[in-house]
Order: structure tokens, then sequence, then C-alpha cells
């Protein structure tokens, strides 16, 4: 009769030790997807602030921005510069 209570003991205690194992692995792999996807929206985002103020500050120069993503083109002008020259020409 000992002998059940003694192996019933060791099985628990495997069964607990398994379940710890289990649960911290879980745990440590949703928080390092949470953290994987945190580090890469940042990144993204940050990426796209600094394209954006480049962008920015090249078109405060009054010259048109080339601007190209794969196959596609595109020019960029900022608007104050063109208002800025046609307030310039009806002044003459």
């Amino acid at each position: 009769m000992f002998k059940d209570k003694v192996c019933s003991c060791k099985v628990w205690k495997i069964v607990l030790i398994v379940w710890i194992v289990f649960t911290t692995l879980y745990l440590i792999y949703g928080e390092y997807n949470r953290l994987a996807n945190y580090v890469a929206k940042n990144a993204y985002n940050q990426g796209l602030t600094t394209a954006v103020t480049q962008i920015i500050a090249e078109s405060e120069k009054c010259q048109p921005v080339p601007i190209n993503v794969d196959d596609k083109k595109a020019t960029i002008i900022n608007i104050d510069c063109l208002k800025q020259q046609a307030t310039e020409e009806e002044s003459k």
C-alpha cells in the first residue's frame, strides 16, 4: 500500500515538472513573438519616418524630388515653392 502512494507521488511530481516546463516554454515563445513583432513594427515606423523626413527636407529646396519604388516613378514638387514663384512673377 505504501508503494502505491510513493509511485503515485512520483507520477504527480513528473506531471508537475512537465507542466512547468511546458508552461514556461509556451510563455517564452509567446513573449518572443510579441517582442519580435514589436521590434519589426517599430523598425518599419522608424524607416517610414526617416523616408518622409528626407523627402520633406529635399522638397524644401524648391527643386523637383524624384521618387522611385521598383518600377514606379514620380516627381514631387513642394506646392509652397510654386506659390512663392507665382507671387514673385506677379510682383514683376
